[in-house]
């Protein structure tokens, strides 16, 4: 009888494992290619997923739109892409890109270490897809050719590039005179290159790979004013794993969220400090409350989902309570 049973439980553990045992092609998009950092942390996740019993196969993609491409055409069931190509996927992880409201690598922490928490489960998920992790990708800032620019004032008439998957770029041109010039993640350098525009919000990650200063020149400088934060989230198409997969997953993200941010950092550290330059006071409360009144619009008309703001501005609000959001 004890051996039947042994048979029938190894049987069934079988069955168990079989149930996902195709793999998961994951598309993974990476501009520094298969030795990159985020295609690094694809390849850790891996081998985390095989012990919960999925097996994920990353594959690295140069061009976000062929990963993204591939992934709605099913020929991977998984994406790792930025947060403004994944928002249509999840309007809540998308929210994290809101247009000023993460201003420090210290409140994205938190943002990424709560994503953890089982009770935030439901908003990381739909009928189609869901979240099963986060990695910080940097802070944008405007990366301009002509340092002088350093008022909302001097923005106006000037050529921004601005990414059609966020419209709060946009409508940002719009408020301050500014002239939007469509760009890709794929074309932004080379559009950049030929001076298709003089703006570009970007993050620190590329300035090495892109070659940012000899784009920029004497004249031009990185402004120190994070415009917004950007992450790589890891997206799967729903039920293509077991049904704590997805939990394991983020939990998993969660407690590395210290460890990425450290990578960040050093891609932060590779811009000479002489690159950057200042933003006056005035001007920054000026930025402040243009952005916020566009997080607002933008929650009104379901752009952001307003879970996300809040969580952003509580944390935000318990680090600076003197922020123009937090006072009563």
């Amino acid at each position: 009888m004890k051996g039947y049973q042994s048979i029938l439980i190894g049987w069934m553990a079988t069955v168990s494992v079989s149930a996902y045992a195709v793999p998961i092609d994951l598309c993974v998009y990476d501009i520094m290619g298969a030795n990159g950092d985020t295609m690094a942390v694809a390849k850790d996740y891996a081998l985390v997923a095989k012990q919960w019993g999925v097996e994920i196969r990353p594959k690295v993609y140069l061009k976000l739109e062929a990963a993204q491409s591939d992934f709605e055409q099913k020929k991977c069931r998984g994406l790792v892409a930025d947060n403004f190509a994944t928002k249509k996927y999840n309007n809540f992880m998308g929210t994290v890109g809101a247009i000023g409201a993460i201003p420090n690598y210290s409140i994205a922490q938190k943002v990424l270490a709560a994503l953890g928490s089982p009770k935030l489960a439901a908003k990381l998920k739909n009928k189609a897809y869901e979240v099963v992790g986060y990695m910080p990708f940097g802070l944008a800032y405007f990366i301009s050719k002509d340092r002088s620019i350093d008022s909302l004032q001097k923005l106006n008439g000037k050529r921004l590039g601005i990414l059609a998957s966020d419209p709060s770029q946009r409508r940002m041109a719009q408020k301050v005179g500014m002239k939007p010039v469509v760009m890709t993640f794929d074309n932004a350098a080379s559009k950049f290159r030929a001076g298709e525009f003089d703006i570009v919000p970007a993050p620190l990650v590329v300035y090495q790979p892109f070659e940012v200063e000899k784009v920029l020149g004497s004249a031009g400088g990185i402004a120190n004013y994070p415009l917004a934060f950007m992450s790589m989230n890891f997206i799967l198409a729903q039920d293509d794993y077991p049904e704590n997969f997805a939990q394991k997953s983020r939990q998993w993200f969660s407690e590395k969220s210290t460890q990425y941010m450290k990578t960040v950092l050093r891609w932060d550290n590779t811009v000479p400090k002489r690159m950057l330059y200042e933003i006056p006071e005035i001007d920054r409360s000026g930025y402040d409350l243009l952005l916020s009144q566009m997080r607002k619009e933008f929650v009104d008309n379901k752009t952001y989902d307003p879970a996300m703001i809040v969580l952003i501005r509580h944390l935000r609000c318990a680090q600076d309570p003197a922020f123009i959001e937090c006072k009563k």
